[in-house]
């Protein structure tokens, strides 16, 4: 009675253990160069993050933001003078005080 049908293992011949051998090296050597590619992508991805706080921190980025924020507020007090139905001889004189009174709030800020 057989309890354990044994088979006779594969013999592992030179040529065998050779291939082995270089597929074993390629496959070291691409582990080495994803490696190396994750170190690059880590350093590029560092690299933008400084690149995007320089930029956030530039003044031509600020002052874009500021201006447009003062256009946006000269807009809403445009709307809001119509709204309120205020003569449109008052209207353009308020509206450019308020542009004048931003601008030098812009200059300002620069200096």
């Amino acid at each position: 009675m057989r309890f354990f049908n044994r088979k006779k293992t594969e013999t592992v011949t030179p040529e065998i253990k050779a291939k082995n051998e270089v597929l074993q090296s390629e496959n070291d050597d691409l582990l080495d160069q994803i490696e190396a590619l994750k170190l690059d992508v880590s350093e590029l991805k560092s690299e933008n993050e400084h690149l995007t706080e320089l930029l956030s921190r530039s003044k031509y980025q600020q002052k874009l933001t500021k201006t447009g924020g003062g256009l946006a507020v000269l807009f809403i007090s445009y709307m809001l003078l119509t709204l309120f139905g205020e003569p449109s001889r008052y209207m353009i004189w308020l509206l450019l005080i308020e542009a004048v009174f931003i601008f030098m709030m812009l200059r300002g800020d620069e200096q």
